[in-house]
């Protein structure tokens, strides 16, 4: 079995199944499937290469809000 994205060869227990019965080394690889827009050659391959920050933005402001917590509790810790 290969990998739909970047065919590299995979064992059935590892894969990941993409929305169009498509089987993926990984969940990077499955995510890159998408609807054809017709923006041309390699945008696959930048939104491919892409989507790992596109996850780090999305995590940034939970982080942020999770550190000023903890920031918040050692303060008042330290006061209290």
């Amino acid at each position: 079995m290969r990998c739909a994205c970047c065919a590299r060869p995979i064992e059935p227990k590892e894969t990941w199944k993409g929305a169009g019965n498509k089987f993926y080394c990984s969940e990077f690889c499955a995510d890159s499937e998408t609807p054809d827009t017709g923006s041309g050659p390699g945008s696959l391959l930048e939104l491919h290469l892409n989507r790992p920050y596109e996850r780090l933005e999305r995590l940034l402001p939970h982080m942020r809000r999770h550190s000023q917590r903890a920031m918040h509790t050692r303060v008042a810790a330290r006061l209290g």
